[in-house]
């Protein structure tokens, strides 16, 4: 299907791998400068920003990736020949609403215009992420660049006297405490709008108090689930996490949430299984009543084969926290991979019911219905699933699957799957593990052991569980398909307790 994109290919490309700042104000924010300063760049500086064909001259827009190159560029951090002022704040008469930022953006406008200086120290905690990944990036999938570019900056900054070196004082640490607070409240609501919010706020908490380790496990936190519950990139979301919680981690090494931000971003960012393991048993140690700890183990323990010791820290979590959907949904999708499909599914369907927007219960079962050749019911929970995550490109998928269903039956649904899903592969807009098991379903095995090798040279995020995936362990007499699982042995004889061969128990991870 043509593209209505207006930019050349290589511009498209790069929309894929971040979200456009729309607009002076956005590309400002971030920035940390006023609108005109911007403007003047643009036109003096030669500042990367595009136009709208055909549109007005306001009507720009520009890539993070570039403007961080342009930042590194020579002369890009030479002083202003007109500093920088406060905006004036709207009349009385006239109120400003705030400009909409990326759906991925950390630097989302809150609540009502923000001045030049609440921009600017804004767009440095953004940037301390990145900053504190320079330790480690031998670790990290963090460009050089990138952390270049955020060290120059936060350099630029302490020379204009910003805030980094300076004293907190109590009316910002309790103002970083609501923000954190706040904060806190969005990210359990796990859902893609209030996952940016969260964002917002944990920034906010930095920028009044750039010392509290709780604000940066708040923002490594959001940033692991933005993978999940977003279209974000795994390679991007999981980076960040281990940045945002390795710095948590430095300010106060016995807080439990900065160790279990690392120890999920580490077991699944980058499949350091040993120091995952470690740090999922410290924020235990440190915190035994933690649930969301205690889930996000008992997950890392079912990828690895591990599945007693899994359901043990599934019932443990439970107990600590009975009412939360996130671990009645996991723990159901674990009955089901464990063989107890009548109570996965019971309890699936009963968190569904009580929280119909809550997007984990829809996806595991669109899954699942897919593997039980429900088609009917694969086709409602994929739309729930595109809805609740906010998913064009699901959405586009499931349409094209239904109307395929609707002319061709099971065979026409799947035909029109594997279409449309095999147009979004290439833009890595598209669950790995489904594609690869329409591959299996419509009998294009090898094309299925191709996508499984992609995913393991990506280190993807889904790889762990696709090798014990229903449909794709029908694949487990193929010579590729042994080669992966020696791969993944390998690594996993690195945990201080090594996992059992997955062909051994017949597990399905998460």
């Amino acid at each position: 299907m043509p593209s209505s994109h207006p930019d050349p290919p290589e511009t498209r490309d790069r929309a894929d791998a971040a979200p456009r700042l729309v607009g002076w104000k956005d590309i400002a924010t971030y920035l940390g400068k006023a609108d005109r300063t911007v403007k003047r760049w643009g036109s003096e500086r030669g500042l990367p920003v595009h136009r709208v064909p055909g549109a007005s001259k306001t009507s720009v827009y520009a890539y993070p990736a570039e403007l961080d190159q342009w930042l590194e560029s020579a002369g890009a951090f030479e002083p202003d020949s007109e500093p920088d002022t406060e905006e004036k704040p709207p009349t009385a008469e006239v109120r400003i609403a705030a400009p909409s930022a990326p759906a991925h953006s950390p630097l989302r406008p809150h609540h009502r215009p923000w001045s030049t200086k609440q921009k600017s120290a804004t767009a440095l905690a953004a940037l301390v992420v990145f900053a504190v990944a320079v330790d480690a990036t031998a670790r990290l999938t963090v460009g050089a660049s990138a952390a270049k570019v955020a060290l120059r900056f936060l350099a630029h900054r302490s020379a204009s006297n910003e805030r980094t070196n300076q004293t907190v004082s109590d009316l910002d640490k309790s103002q970083a405490n609501d923000f954190y607070l706040r904060g806190r409240y969005e990210w359990n609501q796990r859902t893609p709008e209030s996952l940016n919010r969260a964002l917002d706020l944990f920034t906010q908490a930095i920028v009044h108090d750039p010392n509290d380790a709780r604000a940066y496990a708040g923002l490594a936190d959001t940033y692991n689930l933005l993978r999940e519950y977003t279209t974000a990139r795994d390679d991007d979301t999981f980076s960040r996490a281990i940045a945002a919680s390795r710095k948590a981690v430095a300010l106060d090494d016995s807080l439990p949430e900065a160790h279990r931000a690392l120890a999920y971003a580490e077991m699944y960012g980058t499949w350091d299984f040993a120091d995952a393991d470690k740090e999922f048993r410290r924020a235990i140690a440190l915190n035994p009543s933690d649930s969301q700890a205690r889930l996000w183990y008992a997950n890392a323990l079912s990828e690895l084969g591990r599945f007693p010791e899994a359901m043990g820290q599934m019932e443990k979590a439970q107990e600590l926290d009975p009412s939360s959907r996130s671990i009645l949904a996991d723990k159901g999708l674990m009955l089901y991979n464990a063989g107890r499909t009548k109570e996965g599914l019971g309890l699936l369907k009963e968190v569904e019911q009580s929280a119909p927007s809550f997007r984990s219960p829809h996806f595991y079962l669109m899954r699942i219905d897919l593997n039980l050749r429900d088609y009917p019911d694969f086709l409602a929970e994929g739309e729930l699933t595109a809805q609740a995550a906010n998913d064009p490109a699901m959405e586009d998928v499931i349409a094209t699957a239904r109307a395929g269903f609707v002319h061709g039956g099971d065979r026409g649904l799947l035909n029109a799957l594997y279409a449309k899903q095999r147009e979004y592969f290439p833009q890595g807009k598209l669950h790995v593990a489904m594609f690869a098991a329409t591959c299996v379903l419509m009998g294009k095995r090898q094309e299925a052991l191709t996508i499984l090798e992609d995913a393991y040279n990506r280190h993807d995020v889904e790889f762990l569980a696709m090798l014990s995936h229903p449909d794709l362990r029908t694949l487990k007499d193929e010579p590729r398909y042994q080669a992966l699982e020696r791969k993944i042995d390998d690594l996993e004889h690195s945990s201080p307790s090594p996992a059992r061969n997955l062909a051994e128990i017949g597990f399905v991870g998460r």
